[in-house]
Formats: structure tokens, C-alpha cells, sequence
């Protein structure tokens, strides 16, 4: 057999190129993406971390204030497509800066005027700001997310987005941490504050962003993972500014793997801000942890959230997308059940919340890789705003919740509690099936082994 030679009289076949690690482009608009998720998720997080304040400020009522929390989480879904259509239509990769800017500065605005005594003395004008600033937060994230996408290879864009979104919950644990230390300085009734302030980290992560996020560097991002052998996220006409095409969204919309994993977000972020509103009530109420504790104990589950979208996205690079998001929902499943043992000891609670709290951001990393994969070209930020969309959606959860727990016996009786975690653990159940049969897998080693209900052509993946 004829040999191949590579080298100087060697006759021998030459050893295959060793893999080349993440491009240091890719790295750092990690990190600046990072940075500028995590303060648009706190300009969000900010106004439930002063709730106590303002319920007492404008004397409101428990019943009101969970009305106005949910109409306020579910307009973070308001604007996200129409947003994202436009800017799609702005150019891609490092060229998304510029669209990026206006809905930065829609977020920050309206945070800011949220601060001001004179806007907000009516709970009425502080409720419209929100939803304002909730709207551009919202087509912000969608942006984000796409962005990071966007300078990362797909063969490794599962573990791009789980480190992503650790801004959520790491990030906003950190600004809980710093509002908490200026109320402590100022003094609860000086809530405000922390709303004035939120301009100066945000114009200073932005300008940082903006600056690095250049034609040269992106230029050298791609050679990088050309020379690497991977797939670039964009192709070269995208490179240089077309924008998404006329009747993107009804293609989108088309896909299953975009608009069935938007109905498994809807499902998956029902669970999460219900499991969030129902522990709380069941430690003070059920339990028996006098309310300091309570608060306390009930967000435990971040500490291994954010680890968790990690370790799922980076499995899914390898294993499988489609795979692992069937696995998380069934983890879930389990998890939601387990939480009916919480009032047996604290070391119990810790357990079955630390457990749980391992796939329980891991869906939204997997959700959005999954639609990202599927797209048609120029229609990425579509894609992930109909995810997005999905998610929020899912703002009604808490409502559905209290509604079991007050059918079941009120506040204090463990019934209506149970009934809850069973309906949780079904949706679980229900977005397993309808990933299982309704959408293709993307990627990994599963790809070869799909056997769903829906074609490889309709899911985009062939």
C-alpha cells in the first residue's frame, strides 16, 4: 500500500492534526457576554429582591402584589419577536452590537426611572415601568443568547450557552448581594437606589462589549475555527450583513424543533417559578421555619443550578441536545416528587433541593441550543426570541400553584401542597413526551439513534 508523506523522507502516514482548543475570542465575548446578561437579568431580578419595601411602602395587599409580579415577569415576552426580527435584519455576529444598543439602553432607561421618587408614587407608574423595562429586558436576553451563539463553533455551543446562563441564577445571586449591602447602607425605605445606580455597571460591562466586539476580532475567531476543523456558526454572506429573510418567522414557527421546544420551555419554566413560589410557603407554613429561614432555605437550589447548566450543556455537545433535555425532565419528574419528604430535617431539605436544583436551570441552556441548531440561516435571533417567548410565557405558574395549594386547604395544610408537586411533576412529565416524539435531536451521539414522530428535513437538521 502507498504511503502518504508528510514530511522530509519519513514514508510514513501522517499523524492527524490534534484538535485545537476554543478560539481566545471565543473566551472573552464569553465573558463580556456574560457580564452584560447578568445585569440585564438583575435590572429584572432587582425589583423582586425589594418587594418586602415596596409592599409596605404602598401598603399592598399579597393577592396584589403577586398580580403585579406576574403581569410584570410575563411582559419580559412583550417585544421579544418583533425585536428580533429587526434585528436580525442588522447584520450577525459582530455587527448585532448595533441593534444591541438601542434595547440596552430601552432596559437601562426605564430601570433608572424606576428610582426616581417623582415617576414612582403611584404603585400604578412603578408597575408600567417595570413592564417596560421587563419588555426590553426580555428582547435583550433574546439578543444575548444569539450573540454568544454567534461567536462560538456548534460543535461546542452547548457549553458556551450553559456557562452563559449561569447569569441567571449566579449573577443575580451576586447583585442580590450588592443591593442587599445598600439597603443595609441607606435603609429598606430607600429602596429606590439601587435603580439609580444600575446605569453606571451597565454603561461600563456595554462599552467594554462594544469595544471588543469588532470586524478584525470576529474575522480572527473564524479562521480559527476553520483551521480547527469545526463548523462556523455563520455563513459567509451572513458575515458580512444580510439580514434574516422575508417570512423567517412563519419558517421558524414551521420547524418543531423551535416551536414544540417553546412549548417544552413554556412547560419547564412553569415548573421553575412554581417550585420558587411554592417552597417558601410550604418551609413557613408546613414546616415550620419561622420566615428568616424559610427565605433562606428555599433558594438553595441555585448553588447547583447554574453548575448544572453547565454540566448539561457541555453533555449535550457530546451525548446529545434532544437527549439530555429528555433526561433533565425526567430528573425533574423525580426531583418535584422528593420535595414532599422536605419537612423531615433540614439535612433532607438541603438534599432533595441540591438534587433537584442540578437540572433545573439546565433546561433553558438546552431549549435554546436546540432551536440555535435548527435554524435557517439569518434567523438565529428569531429563533431564540420564540424560545424566549416560550419561557416567559410561563409567568403564570405561581397563580396555577396558589390556586392547588388554596383548593387543597390553604397555606398551612400539606394536601393542596402534595396536589401541586404531582401537577409540577406531570408537566415534567408531558414536555418529556413531547421532546421525545415531537422533535429531532441536533447533534452528539444520540443523533443516529432518534426515533421521533417528525421528519430530520421539517426539524432542520439533516
Amino acid at each position: 500500500m502507498e504511503t502518504v508523506d508528510k514530511g522530509v523522507g519519513s514514508g510514513r502516514l501522517a499523524a492527524p492534526p490534534k484538535r485545537r482548543m476554543v478560539a481566545p475570542e471565543s473566551w472573552m465575548a464569553l465573558l463580556l457576554l456574560w457580564l452584560v446578561y447578568a445585569m440585564d437579568a438583575n435590572s429584572r431580578q432587582m425589583l423582586f429582591v425589594v418587594l418586602p419595601s415596596i409592599t409596605k411602602e404602598f401598603g399592598t395587599s399579597a393577592a396584589a402584589i403577586g398580580l403585579y409580579a406576574t403581569i410584570i415577569t410575563m411582559s419580559t415576552a412583550l417585544i421579544a419577536i418583533p425585536t428580533m426580527i429587526w434585528a436580525d435584519k442588522g447584520g450577525h455576529g459582530w455587527r448585532r452590537k448595533y441593534r444591541h444598543l438601542p434595547i440596552v439602553i430601552g432596559y437601562t432607561l426605564f430601570t433608572c426611572l424606576t428610582g426616581l421618587n417623582v415617576l414612582t408614587a403611584s404603585i400604578g407608574v412603578l408597575v408600567a415601568l417595570q413592564v417596560l423595562s421587563h419588555a426590553f429586558g426580555g428582547a435583550g436576553e433574546s439578543i444575548e443568547v444569539t450573540s454568544l451563539a454567534e461567536w462560538w463553533s456548534k460543535e461546542r455551543r452547548g457549553l458556551a450557552l450553559g456557562i452563559h446562563h449561569t447569569g441567571y441564577p449566579w449573577g443575580t445571586l451576586i447583585g442580590g448581594f450588592a443591593i442587599s449591602a445598600l439597603l443595609s447602607i441607606y435603609g429598606p425605605e430607600n429602596w429606590r437606589i439601587a435603580f439609580l445606580l444600575f446605569p453606571i455597571p451597565m454603561i461600563i460591562v456595554f462599552a467594554l462589549y462594544w469595544w471588543y466586539c469588532s470586524e478584525k476580532r470576529y474575522d480572527r475567531f473564524h479562521a480559527h475555527v476553520t483551521d480547527a476543523g469545526e463548523t462556523p456558526p455563520l455563513s459567509p454572506d451572513l458575515e458580512h450583513g444580510a439580514g434574516a429573510p422575508k417570512g423567517s418567522f412563519g419558517v421558524a414557527m414551521k420547524n418543531p424543533n423551535i416551536s414544540i421546544i417553546a412549548l417544552v420551555s413554556l412547560l419547564a419554566i412553569v415548573g421553575y417559578f412554581g417550585i420558587s413560589f411554592w417552597l417558601p410557603q410550604y418551609l413557613a407554613f408546613v414546616a415550620h421555619y419561622n420566615f428568616a429561614e424559610a427565605a433562606a432555605y428555599s433558594v438553595l437550589f441555585t448553588i447547583t443550578g447554574g453548575l448544572g447548566q453547565i454540566v448539561w450543556g457541555w453533555l449535550s455537545d457530546r451525548l446529545g441536545r434532544k437527549l439530555c433535555l429528555m433526561i433533565v425532565f425526567i430528573w425533574l419528574a423525580i426531583g418535584m416528587l422528593l420535595f414532599k419528604y422536605s419537612y423531615m430535617s433540614l439535612g433532607t431539605l438541603v438534599a432533595i433541593q441540591l438534587f433537584a436544583g442540578f437540572a433545573l436551570n439546565a433546561p433553558y441552556t438546552l431549549v435554546y441550543a436546540i432551536a440555535f441548531d435548527s435554524t435557517k440561516p439569518g434567523t438565529t435571533g428569531i429563533a431564540g426570541s420564540i424560545i424566549n417567548v416560550g419561557i416567559y410565557l410561563g409567568g403564570f405558574g405561581p397563580f396555577v400553584i396558589g390556586a392547588l395549594i388554596g383548593a387543597g386547604g390553604g397555606f398551612s395544610q400539606a394536601g393542596g401542597y402534595n396536589n401541586a408537586l404531582y401537577f409540577i411533576a406531570g408537566l415534567m412529565v408531558i414536555a418529556f413526551f413531547l421532546t421525545a416524539f415531537f422533535t429531532r435531536e441536533t447533534t452528539g451521539w444520540f443523533r443516529k439513534h432518534d426515533r421521533a414522530l417528525v421528519s430530520k428535513t421539517v426539524c432542520n437538521v439533516e
